[in-house]
């Protein structure tokens, strides 16, 4: 059992900006007196696991999963010399009780909002801060949830990702140019739960995955990486899949939302020599595809 003092799991969430590629801000805990700053919700989330890692708690139950050849997640922490403060734009207070199911399971209370909400996994958490930030509490309308997508992935810094969906009807990603925030926009796109009439005209069966011959975009690769996501089952609000890296050949099942992250980030935020040096042997493989 974790003996870290309650208070301690505390996250303070300044967000000063917030717009279609994701959010920005600082973050502050109460043992650092130096501010982290994160320009996208998948270096939030990453940041906020090394905190809690260094701590010893709360305990992760599952050691997060990378593709084989790669490297476990590594990053550089980017301080602020700012005392803790209201974010801008808003001000989330989270409070992460456990790491269960490789994701989170806690409290996010909204400052602004005077709203609080529980959350039983990171994909929630992620859906219940949009929501928050864009004053839409409305549930997802009813329909098909898409159940796999491609990800050309072009480049990566600090989490912030920038590329493209493909097999995504336009009907959901028209408001997005890039998917530069994967973390917070992919968790939106299922949600959504597009009626199966608005995508059936794209000619593409979303109970399978999409073959070459009906869908020719699904052949181009990302610079950095190129991703066919799998959901197989939404158990614990978040996903179990299957995740298949096509410039390495290699697949990987994940326990959830959170664990997917990682696992791509063990390719494309690739920081050795020795990955770096795989990941240029990746490109020559994806030029010759």
């Amino acid at each position: 059992m974790s003996v870290v003092r309650g208070t301690d799991r505390y996250i303070t969430l300044a967000v000063d900006e917030c717009d279609a590629c994701g959010i920005k801000g600082i973050m502050f805990h109460c043992d650092d007196p130096q501010g982290i700053q994160y320009g996208s919700t998948l270096e939030m989330i990453l940041n906020m696991d090394r905190i809690f890692d260094s701590m010893s708690g709360p305990k992760q139950t599952f050691q997060m999963r990378h593709f084989p050849g790669t490297n476990p997640v590594d990053f550089e922490t980017r301080t602020s010399d700012e005392e803790v403060r209201k974010g801008k734009l808003s001000t989330f207070r989270i409070y992460v009780q456990y790491r269960y199911h490789a994701s989170w399971q806690g409290l996010i209370q909204w400052e602004e909002g005077e709203r609080q909400e529980l959350f039983e996994s990171t994909l929630q958490l992620i859906l219940i801060m949009s929501r928050m930030l864009k004053g839409d509490f409305q549930a997802g309308q009813e329909g098909e949830a898409l159940s796999f997508f491609h990800v050309a992935i072009d480049s990566y810094d600090y989490g912030r990702i920038v590329g493209n969906y493909q097999s995504i009807p336009a009907v959901l990603t028209e408001q997005y140019d890039v998917p530069a925030d994967l973390a917070g926009t992919l968790g939106n796109f299922m949600e959504a739960k597009a009626l199966k009439e608005k995508y059936s005209a794209y000619g593409l069966n979303y109970g399978r995955l999409v073959s070459n011959e009906i869908c020719s975009i699904c052949r181009k690769s990302g610079q950095k990486a190129t991703f066919t996501i799998k959901i197989m089952f939404c158990d614990h609000s978040t996903w179990q899949g299957i995740i298949h890296w096509r410039e390495g050949r290699a697949e990987q099942t994940f326990r959830s939302f959170k664990e997917m992250l990682y696992l791509i980030v063990s390719v494309v935020g690739a920081t050795t020599a020795g990955a770096e040096s795989y990941e240029d042997e990746v490109s020559t493989i994806a030029l010759g595809l």
